[in-house]
């Protein structure tokens, strides 16, 4: 990373410690006429042919990942360095580990427990694949990453890439979500840092419930929340099992008594668009490729809200902003299968609110998923 012009140059976290200027940072940065950069690590190094001083970025003390360095292609004191312990010195009579960390605001990565262990956070950045034409992250996204936070939480609890305690593993079971309730006030922009805790609450000795807060990771503006249902699923006979007693004796340390959802809140029955007379839309189908499955080799849950909305009509979305979707997934699907998306219209203009119906299934053969969509005016 270099500046590249006086704003960045503003812009960058300064140490008041720090012995030289904006302006001799710039100097030590510019490029000259003919230059190029080069990217080099401690383990090695190809020595460049122009001259220059170099300058740094690396990481921050105390985190493990590998020390890199950024180096301007050039040489120091008219000779061409020849190795990164060379380099390394002469980088440290310009600036610390710790004293440049990227253009203000652009520091991404950051996971905390909260709560004596028991909620989880995690900051991300808004990414340009995230966002639609607006502008804006679209449910689909928001989706996403609720599932990667819930995710990387079971990773700190169990350890890195499990997703379930060992017991669960050994008995050959993972989690698997039932349901979701996934409601946005305001949708972030692309580059916005949204922050999104999660946690568990207790549900019985059947089903887990987790819980979402979505913020604003500057402004700390709530812009949504989640709850969902999570059951014990067995790999092998591809059917539901009750959750261990060690399990469930675990959750004692780890659940949270914070209901992110409203009191009194129950979750609504989802009925099939079949048995209520709505005016639906022409089925869209769509083929389950290897792409869309997840480690347990089914579909992932945010693949089934993208075919959820992508069945709504296009008056909808021009005239409408999707504030909330509830689904309730019913069966499984794999690699191959031909799934068929349905959308109805369940009432019409209802003040600020407009329902949608979805029904996703595999024709004859019953639902897969079971959802509802609540739009408000634009």
């Amino acid at each position: 990373f270099f500046f590249p012009d006086a704003r960045s140059c503003t812009r960058a976290r300064a140490s008041s410690s720090r012995d030289m200027s904006c302006a001799t940072a710039m100097h030590r940065a510019s490029p000259r006429p003919g230059m190029t950069t080069t990217s080099v690590t401690t383990s090695s190094m190809t020595a460049p042919r122009h001259a220059s001083r170099p300058t740094t970025v690396t990481p921050r003390r105390g985190r493990s990942s590998p020390k890199t360095t950024m180096v301007r292609a050039s040489s120091v004191n008219g000779a061409a360095p020849t190795d990164a312990n060379h380099i390394n010195a002469v980088m440290g009579e310009m600036m610390s580990d710790d004293e440049y960390e990227g253009v203000a605001g652009t520091e991404w990565y950051t996971r905390a427990f909260t709560k004596s262990g028991r909620s989880f956070s995690e900051i991300f950045p808004v990414r340009f694949a995230e966002v639609g034409p607006n502008n804006e992250a679209t449910m689909v996204s928001v989706a996403g990453l609720i599932q990667e936070c819930a995710c990387n939480h079971a990773q700190g609890i169990w350890g890195v890439a499990q997703s379930m305690p060992e017991d669960m593993r050994k008995a050959n079971l993972a989690w698997v979500c039932t349901r979701l309730h996934l409601r946005m006030r305001t949708y972030p922009k692309w580059g916005d840092k949204v922050n999104v805790s999660t946690w568990f609450l207790n549900q019985g000795k059947i089903a887990a419930r987790r819980d979402y807060r979505i913020n604003d990771h500057n402004s700390g503006e709530q812009l949504g929340e989640a709850t969902s249902q999570w059951v014990v699923f067995n790999l092998e006979t591809r059917k539901m099992a009750r959750i261990p007693q060690s399990v469930s004796d675990d959750f004692a340390t780890q659940v949270c008594h914070d209901s992110v959802m409203e009191e009194g809140y129950v979750a609504d029955k989802l009925p099939d668009v079949n048995d209520i007379g709505a005016v639906c839309m022409a089925p869209m189908r769509h083929y389950v490729r290897r792409n869309d499955l997840d480690m347990n080799g089914h579909v992932n849950n945010v693949v089934y809200v993208h075919w959820l909305l992508e069945s709504v009509p296009s008056d909808v979305w021009a005239g409408h902003v999707l504030k909330e979707i509830i689904l309730e997934y019913r069966s499984e699907c794999n690699f191959g299968d031909s799934i068929e998306a349905t959308c109805c219209e369940l009432n019409s203009e209802n003040g600020d609110q407009f329902v949608l119906l979805h029904k996703l299934e595999r024709p004859g053969q019953g639902d897969i998923v079971r959802a509802k969509t609540v739009w408000s005016h634009v």
